[in-house]
Formats: C-alpha cells, structure tokens, sequence
C-alpha cells in the first residue's frame, strides 16, 4: 500500500499538463503553485519507442515523481487519441519498462500523465503501489480495470475534447481509481488544445482577461489542500492555527476568485446595456462560421471520431505484406518434405485458415474503402446536418420585449454580484477579527479554550439578494428553439453517419475474426513442426523463421483493429449521446461573432469561478458547524449565508445565457 504522498494534486496536473511539455533539461528547476522542482532526469526523445517523461523531486518534501509525455506532444494530442483502443500496446509496456528501470535508482512516490500519458500513468499504477494522479487522460485498452483504487485519480475537464467523447461513448469502466469533473474551461473551438491539456495563455473578451489554466479555479479545500469533490472529508479542530490558515486562505485566493468573477459579471451587464439590439448583430454567415469550424482539425475530428482514422489506414496497409509473406509460406509448405509428417499434427480446417493469408489483403482494401466513406459521409454532414441548427437564428434571434428582459436581468444580476463580492470581503475582515481576538487571548488559556473565549464578530449589514422578475424561464422559447434545432441537426447526423460507422464496423469484425483464425493456423502449424523428428532442409528452416516472423508482426497489428472495432460500434450504438456531450461547442459556435457570444463565454467564465467558490464555502461551513463558540458560530452562519447567495446568484447567471 502507497504511503500518503507529499506531492498536490494540483502540482502533478501541471507538471503533466504543461511542464514536460516545455521537456525541461536536467538540473532544471521548475516553480510550480509555489512549490519548487528539481528535474533529476529528462528523458526525452532517446527512446526508441518513442517514449518521454521527466524524473522530479519536490525540493521542500523530497518526494519524487515520474511524469510521462504524451506520444505526440501537444499538437496532435486530440487527434491521435480520438479513437478508444488506440493506446499503443508498445507504449504501455515500454512505460512500464521505463518505470521498473528508474524505481531501481529514485524512490518513485507519484506517476502523472496528460492524455496519452495518462493511460500510461495509470497503466503503471495499475500493476505496481504508486499513485498516479492524471489529467484528461486516454482510456485503457480492453480489460478489467479497479475503479476502487484508490491510488489513482482522473482530474476531467468540463470541456476536454477527448474525456468528453470517451464518457459518452460508454468507456468510463476503462479508467481505474476515481474520477473527478472540473467545471474550469470554456466551450470554445480555439480553446480546445488548453481544455485538453489545460495550460495556456487567458484569452481576451472584450478588454477582459479570462482565465483558462486547469488549476486556476479549482476547489481546493482550505485545510486538506486536495480537491473538493461531493463528499464531506474529516473535520478539523477548530483551533488558532487552522483560523489562521482560513484567514490566509480568503486572503490569498478566496477573495481574488471572487473578484476576478465580479469583472466577468461587470462585463457582460455592460455588454448587455450598451449593445441592447445589437446583441446578435453578425459579422459573419453563420454557414461560415460553421464551416470554419469544422476545417479545424481537432473539433472536426473530435465530431465524429475521424481523427485516427487516416493514420488507421497506414496500419492496415502494413498487414498485406505478412498476409502475403504467409501465403508464400502455405505455397513453401505444399511443396516441403515435411508436410506428410506434419499432417499427422493438423487438422484440415488449420491449413484451410492458413489460406485466409490471401484473403486478408482483400478485406483490408474493404476496409480502407469503408474508411473513405466514412470520412465522405462527415463532409456531408456540412450540407445535409448543420443547417439544421440554424433555423431561426440570425441577426434577430433576439427581438425588443426580449432585449428589454436581458437588460431588466442584468441590472438585478450586476447589483446582486456586488452584494456577494462584498460579503465574502466582509467574512474575510470577520475571520481576521477573530483571529486577532484569539492572538489576544490570555496565553495560559488552551487552544479550545481561547476559541470559546473570544465574542462574536461585529454584523455591520445583512445581505438579501433581489430577486429577478425578468426572464423567469431563462431563455425561454430562445431556449426551445435551440434544444429543437439540436434535436433535427442529431437526427440528421445519425441518419449520415450511423449507415457507414456499420458497414465499417462489419467489415474491421471480418478482418479481425480473419487475423485471429490465421494466427490460431500459424501456432498450430508451428507447435506441429516443433512436434515432429525429421531432417529438416534449409527451406523448411525458412519456413519456421517466416512463421516465426509473420506471427509476431501480424498479432501486434491485431491490436488497433481489435480495439478499433470496439470503437467504431459504441460509437455507432452512442452517437446520440457524443453529440450531446459535444453541444456546448455548437451551441457556441451558433452565436460566434456575435456580442452575445462574448456575454455567453464571459458568464461561463464567471460561473467557474464562482461554482468553485461555492464549494470551498460549503466546506468551510461544514468544518465550522460543530463547535459551538460564539465566534465560530458566528462565522459559521455567515458561510452558510454565502453558500446561499451563492447558489442564487449561479442560477441566475445561468438564466442570462444559453444552456451550456
């Protein structure tokens, strides 16, 4: 069993997602949330499997950690890990290689990984007592998987891509330990590599900075330090040094996610006052906007799954020459000296399934010819699917009783914002109060008792939000009209793309059944020549060495396509629910360039950083409510009240935008 490790959560994701990346040299040193890190190996394209990761030790704690790379690096990431099953078999054991050999030199406490190398994390965390902490990972290949582990940790963006699609596809049994969702991205297609990865540069709305660093809102517990999940942890003594640490804690962070939230609000009220008719105003076709969309490699591969696809090809390709290799073997063998003995060892149907040799070639042609029409049919979806959505939709999406409801919203949003920015300042001067109350107290008293002796913190003003008359059903018909849209462009797109995603998936069945059956054929044929005592001639030596040969080559080719066909069919059973995961990428797009866009992405923003907020609230109450001191009472009340606040203001957010 893996010791308690000293390394955050939140230190391994970036150092997975972004960090290696970077691949830093050796003796680097890397600050990462104000924790330092020594790079004590960087082993980075030396391996012939292709195989990155960098060794780190937390200079403070000593602890090391094996961070893995993904095998593309960051540009093709989404692309090349689109299609479940295509982890390659390679990589995970040379990642597990890899970790067996440096074990031996450092005392590795932590594996971590992003996408691709998240499957190898886990993958390592599986077979050995190591913590793997991932991040946005890919999904393992076909096998039973301990979803109790509890050294393993998924972290999944709101809006990655790839997790998306994996979820809905029906492949959460293919990520061991726990997995826990982050709401800290946004909807966006020119987001889409940092929802993945989770570290780049803010992106600009409206003069406006937004924040899109997976850890810049997460909802770090004030006293565990680990991510807030749905559960209660254990509770703390409420004592001096942990009023203390709550007081820095709203000091340093708490008050400033707050307040960066408050901008995001302060903006789209403006946007919304000052834009008023205009909000929907376009400065591009909407079939435009789409098609750009969809020529982005990542968001069109990503639709429908294609992205792996026409690398898939290449590897179909390189079966044919070992099918055709056996099939000059079956011709060899006819002819050797040693089949009358051998025959003595087989059974018909094996030589019969040595003749699939030649078939093969011909079914792999089948496949590729599948493939193409597939990728075909995702072309039509520009013409026969998408306009569905934009029924409805143009420069007067908004008419003037419904501008006049925006307008009356925000007012009551933007004052109501303000109120709950300055509650939680005000509880961060009560938790200051107190806590200098308690550095007065008589020193002889105990810790309980110094808690139990200080008053109640001074209550200058109750915060009642207003309620919003205005826009009671959110968007209302606007809202209806977008869920029904959504509804005809799904249907379309399965009318499209399940026909081929069949015929795919029938024919990858037949090859893999095919490849299976001949290579049942070559290991009886060779434990048959194994079995039998005679001269054997220089071809039948060949023989043995080309089976030999062929068998090896031929199963590690068998891999994608047996996971391939795993793919192709929960993709063609679930494509309802990939499309829906996706949505919020569309319903986006369908307002791109218009102001109202900025207003959908500004409230998206705010709301991560305030649903966060909320939690750590929720848990800083919780850790308050059981001791009964008139302070911490108190203190505790006024969490409770911003808890509530909170959970207001989120709703009616929510119900100033589209459903994202």
């Amino acid at each position: 069993m893996s010791k308690i490790k000293n390394t955050s959560d939140m230190d391994l994701i970036e150092l997975s997602g972004k960090w290696v990346y970077h691949k830093p040299e050796r003796w680097t040193r890397l600050i990462v949330n104000k924790s330092i890190y020594k790079v004590k190996k960087s082993e980075f394209k030396k391996s012939p499997t292709g195989l990155d990761y960098m060794i780190v030790q937390n200079i403070k704690t000593g602890e090391i950690s094996m961070i893995f790379e993904g095998t593309q690096g960051t540009q093709d990431m989404i692309t090349d890990a689109t299609l479940p099953g295509f982890v390659p078999d390679t990589q995970l054991k040379a990642a597990m290689k890899a970790y067996e050999k440096e074990k031996k030199t450092y005392a590795i406490r932590n594996v971590a990984g992003n996408s691709l190398a998240g499957a190898l994390s886990n993958y390592v965390a599986s077979k050995y007592p190591v913590n793997s902490v991932t991040y946005n990972p890919a999904i393992l290949i076909q096998g039973t998987y301990n979803k109790k582990n509890g050294r393993i940790t998924n972290y999944m963006s709101e809006y990655d891509p790839l997790t998306l699609g994996e979820r809905a596809a029906g492949y959460e049994s293919r990520f061991p330990g726990s997995s826990v969702i982050l709401k800290n991205n946004l909807p966006l297609s020119e987001t889409l590599g940092s929802n993945h990865t989770g570290y780049s540069d803010d992106i600009e709305i409206s003069g406006v900075k937004v924040k899109i660093d997976a850890d810049d809102f997460l909802p770090i517990g004030v006293w565990s330090g680990k991510v807030l999940g749905g559960g209660r942890g254990q509770r703390i003594d409420v004592n001096p040094a942990n009023l203390e640490r709550l007081a820095r804690a709203l000091a340093s962070r708490m008050n400033g996610q707050v307040k960066t939230a408050k901008s995001y609000l302060d903006t789209a009220a403006d946007i919304v006052n000052k834009e008023g008719g205009k909000l929907d105003d376009r400065k591009t076709k909407l079939q435009e906007a789409f098609s750009d969309l969809l020529k982005k490699t990542s968001f069109g591969a990503v639709l429908a799954n294609i992205g792996k696809y026409e690398a898939f090809k290449s590897e179909l390709k390189a079966i044919i020459p070992y099918a055709n290799q056996v099939s000059s073997v079956a011709t060899m063998l006819s002819n050797s000296s040693i089949l009358a003995k051998l025959m003595d060892f087989l059974s018909g149907s094996s030589l019969g399934h040595l003749a699939l040799a030649a078939e093969i070639p011909l079914i792999v042609g089948d496949a590729i010819l599948k493939i193409d029409v597939l990728v075909e049919a995702v072309g039509r979806l520009e013409k026969q699917a998408i306009p569905k959505l934009f029924k409805g939709i143009d420069n007067h999406f908004f008419n003037d009783a419904m501008v006049t409801e925006l307008k009356k919203h925000y007012r009551v949003l933007d004052r109501n914002k303000d109120l709950v920015t300055e509650q939680v300042l005000l509880f961060s001067k009560q938790v200051n109060y107190v806590n200098k109350e308690l550095k007065k107290a008589d020193r002889l008293l105990s810790a309980h008792q110094k808690v139990a002796s200080v008053a109640a913190p001074p209550i200058s003003k109750r915060f009642v939000l207003k309620e919003s008359n205005a826009l009671k059903d959110g968007m209302g018909k606007k809202q209806k009209l977008l869920d029904e849209n959504f509804k005809q462009f799904s249907k379309a797109t399965n009318n499209v793309l399940k026909p081929a995603l069949h015929s795919l998936k029938s024919t990858l069945d037949q090859l893999d059944t095919a490849i299976y059956q001949l290579l049942q054929a070559i290991k009886t044929i060779q434990n048959g020549i194994a079995s039998i005592d005679v001269p054997f001639t220089k071809i039948d030596t060949n023989i043995k060495v080309a089976l030999s040969l062929c068998y090896s080559e031929i199963a590690q080719r068998r891999l994608p396509i047996t996971g391939a066909v795993d793919a192709v069919g929960q993709l063609e059973r679930n494509i309802g629910n990939v499309l829906h995961a996706y949505r919020p990428y569309i319903d986006t797009a369908l307002f791109e360039g218009t102001k109202f866009s900025e207003v959908i992405i500004l409230n998206k923003a705010s709301v991560n950083a305030l649903d966060s907020a909320k939690m750590i609230f929720k848990d800083i109450k919780y850790q308050l409510s059981a001791n009964e001191s008139a302070a911490i009472k108190a203190l505790d009340k006024i969490a409770n009240d911003i808890v509530c606040n909170l959970a207001i203001l989120l709703s009616q957010i929510k119900k100033g935008s589209i459903r994202n």
